[in-house]
């Protein structure tokens, strides 16, 4: 991981209890003159900085801002700003979170959310960067601008999943059904539902249903045989039957990431998309019980 590039733009930053400007990632000692020697000034660490997103954030359109400062005292994060050209309005997003203390080479990863992507950029005029605000602990607030940030092809790639899934949705919207029953398949207990499609025309080319994968707890299979061409009607449903993996140790329930986050590959205008559909937070609780008494059915027959 390299180093961003970092400049103060408001108030100086206090480092070792040295007011300075930081201008660029390590401070050079002055330049003596030919009749006096001049005492070098400390060098200072640099900022490290990186864009990055941890599973659980993925649905929630959530990246993290990682930071690691040098050899300075403690500083307060007061405020966060992602400048992302193909995020609309970015650095407009306000940072809704309360001050973090980040103390001298502890990594911390300060959260952001992504605002809809730009689809009509066709380049990006510079690469992502940031400004955080902080405070020393004199109370004095600094404005540091990062530049040259490792890891930004994390945001062209959430850009570009965003607008295929924009386009696609132009011409069909796909939701995952608020009902699902319990069932009984082949011995097993299963749960039955639906993922409701809403077609828009005119219809044009085929869409197709190519590719299902469930999560780690919970296998998510089309009753239909892939690849399923999508019914030329304003509504139609692909019929799922929903079952857990087998996973149902206490490990597995307590640390999957997303438990019931399922993906759907539909092929539209020759590309293939990814199609993340996730259970509403209101219908978790039934998911909990139907996979609940999955499990028990599970345990009771080992």
């Amino acid at each position: 991981m390299r180093a961003a590039i970092i400049a103060v733009m408001t108030l100086p930053l206090m480092f070792a209890g040295c007011s300075a400007p930081v201008t660029s990632v390590v401070s050079a000692p002055p330049t003596a003159a030919p009749s006096a020697a001049i005492a070098a000034e400390p060098e200072v660490d640099p900022v490290i900085a990186s864009i990055t997103q941890q599973r659980r954030d993925q649905i929630k359109r959530v990246v993290s801002l990682r930071l690691v400062f040098g050899d300075s005292a403690p500083v307060s994060v007061t405020d966060v700003r992602l400048e992302a050209a193909g995020f609309a309005r970015q650095v407009d997003a306000a940072w809704d979170h309360r001050p973090v203390l980040i103390q001298p080479h502890v990594a911390v990863a300060l959260p952001i959310t992504l605002t809809s992507a730009d689809c009509n950029a066709t380049e990006l005029p510079r690469p992502a960067s940031a400004r955080i605000t902080i405070t020393d602990e004199q109370g004095e607030s600094s404005t540091i601008e990062l530049t040259d940030l490792p890891d930004a092809q994390l945001l062209e790639r959430i850009r570009t999943h965003d607008c295929a899934v924009a386009s696609l949705q132009d011409r069909a919207a796909f939701t995952l059904g608020a009902d699902w029953r319990p069932a009984q398949q082949e011995g097993r207990r299963v749960w039955l539902g639906f993922v409701d499609i809403a077609r828009n025309p005119p219809f044009g080319a085929p869409i197709e249903v190519n590719g299902a994968l469930g999560s780690v707890l919970v296998d998510f299979t089309p009753v239909a045989p892939l690849p399923w061409r999508v019914p030329d009607q304003r509504q139609s449903r692909l019929p799922i039957v929903a079952s857990s993996s087998g996973r149902c140790d206490g490990h597995s329930m307590g640390e999957s990431s997303k438990p019931f986050v399922f993906t759907l590959w539909v092929r539209a205008d020759g590309a293939d998309v990814p199609l993340v559909l996730a259970v509403p937070t209101a219908d978790l609780p039934t998911w909990w019980s139907l996979l609940a008494t999955a499990c028990d059915g599970i345990r009771q027959g080992d």
